[in-house]
């Protein structure tokens, strides 16, 4: 019988349901872990002919959705698998863990070449809402049926889906590739069947809609909804499909020849794609606040953690950063008391917070205010969500509550740099561990 193993990452939660749905289709499943040692030393790979990656919050989203558990050494494993012909299905999180290890789109060197990020929801031409957000959707059938693993049906699919960050954001030269090689597999439509537009048929505002993508041999999958969630729903043909690719297509994967013949197919592999750097000059600004929280930090220990397995050498702090402009005007002194009085940038129950303005770094707190301080910031990078709305709905909420002082505020995730050696720094920001370039950018500033 034909056997997957369902794989589960710290804070993973869609295990149960995603082995019900092979069983309930005819096949078998087991959940296995993702430092199961069998799966690291290969000897388990036998006993499974493909592997789904579950949905949940893989490491609670530390940060990013999917980043760290791409970190890990079964990852290293699924490449292999995957370029080996096993099928390999990524759902919600599993999607972006496949994106953010190049198993999807799939190029030859598995590099970083699109992003899944926060959702927009958008109607008239006007954002709605943003973040998290479920529904049942539908999907459109859009590539060539059978074009892979995941698509031998007609149906309109209707099934559910619940995610914050399942933005697919793909750039204009890379979807008339994805489009040519018929790798976009579905896509978000309407009750009519008609490929969505806007909101609630297209919930989270992909790139072209899209809703899930294949790799160019057709064998692995990354999407969004859950066809697992639904037992008595028309997810099931998903299953179905991925059963009979592997029924007609076993005895080929096992033989080494179709598997290097494979390259040449009209969906060849698309060969070695280089993900550019996207590092910027920090923005002049009137203040800087740094936010740290009092007890650890659990981003910060899981980020470095992961970092230091790929043989990294360094120490990281890890600050919320804010760069405020103010109005024209404004006095900066009142309007640092204005702003931490509102509670938006920190909670000094939890938050240790520093503020620097042009001359001089600073302590604050509510009691006392600013208090000189020498804060040993000085070989940092900055994380930026390209459409920054965390500081677009800062900026709106302090300025409802303290008399419109601000003018912009650029937010992000500051990363400060220490222990390190050499070209430490430079081969992080290569990594893209701290940031996906497709949806974010770096400032990196160094004494």
């Amino acid at each position: 019988m034909i056997k997957f193993a369902v794989i589960s990452f710290p804070g993973t939660n869609c295990e149960a349901e995603s082995v019900r749905a092979f069983k309930r289709n005819g096949m078998d499943a087991e959940m296995v872990l993702w430092n199961d040692p069998g799966m690291l030393d290969g000897s388990r790979l036998n006993e499974f002919d493909g592997y789904l990656i579950a949905g949940g919050f893989s490491y609670e989203d530390r940060g990013r959705s999917g980043i760290v558990a791409a970190q890990d050494p079964i990852t290293e494993v699924l490449k292999k698998e995957a370029d080996s012909g096993k099928v390999i299905i990524g759902i919600c999180n599993g999607a972006q863990i496949l994106v953010e290890t190049g198993l999807i789109p799939g190029f030859d060197n598995k590099e970083l070449a699109i992003a899944l990020t926060w959702n927009e929801m958008k109607k008239g031409g006007e954002l709605i809402d943003t973040g998290f957000y479920n529904i049942w959707s539908r999907l459109k059938n859009v590539a060539p049926k059978s074009r892979c693993a995941f698509n031998d049906f007609d149906e309109l699919l209707h099934i559910p889906m619940a995610h914050g960050e399942g933005r697919f954001v793909v750039d204009d030269e890379m979807i008339k590739t994805l489009e040519e090689n018929n790798q976009i597999v579905f896509k978000y439509a309407d009750k009519s069947g008609e490929v969505a537009s806007e909101f609630p048929d297209l919930p989270n505002g992909a790139t072209a809609s899209i809703a899930a993508l294949c790799n160019p041999a057709g064998n692995v999958l990354a999407i969004m909804p859950h066809p697992e969630r639904d037992p008595k729903g028309n997810g099931n043909v998903i299953f179905q499909s991925i059963k009979r690719w592997i029924e007609s297509e076993k005895s080929k994967i096992e033989n080494l020849a179709y598997r290097q013949a494979g390259r040449k197919s009209n969906y060849s592999s698309l060969g070695d794609y280089e993900c550019k750097d996207d590092v910027r000059d920090k923005k002049p600004v009137d203040i800087e606040i740094f936010v740290k929280l009092i007890i650890t930090d659990n981003a910060e220990r899981t980020i470095e953690e992961a970092l230091i397995r790929k043989d990294f050498r360094l120490h990281l702090d890890r600050y919320e950063y804010f760069g405020i402009t103010l109005n024209e005007g404004a006095d900066i002194n009142e309007s640092i008391t204005k702003i931490m009085a509102t509670g938006e940038l920190a909670n000094f129950n939890k938050h240790l917070v520093y503020i620097k303005t042009e001359k001089e770094m600073f302590s604050y707190d509510l009691a006392n205010g600013l208090q000189s301080k020498d804060l040993n910031i000085d070989n940092f990078v900055i994380a930026s969500d390209e459409k920054d709305y965390v500081g677009r709905s800062k900026k709106a909420s302090i300025n409802l509550h303290s008399g419109d002082v601000i003018d912009k505020i650029y937010s992000g995730v500051l990363w400060n740099f220490s222990e390190t050696v050499g070209d430490t720094v430079d081969r992080v920001i290569k990594s893209k561990v701290l940031y996906n370039p497709h949806s974010m950018y770096l400032v990196r500033t160094k004494k």
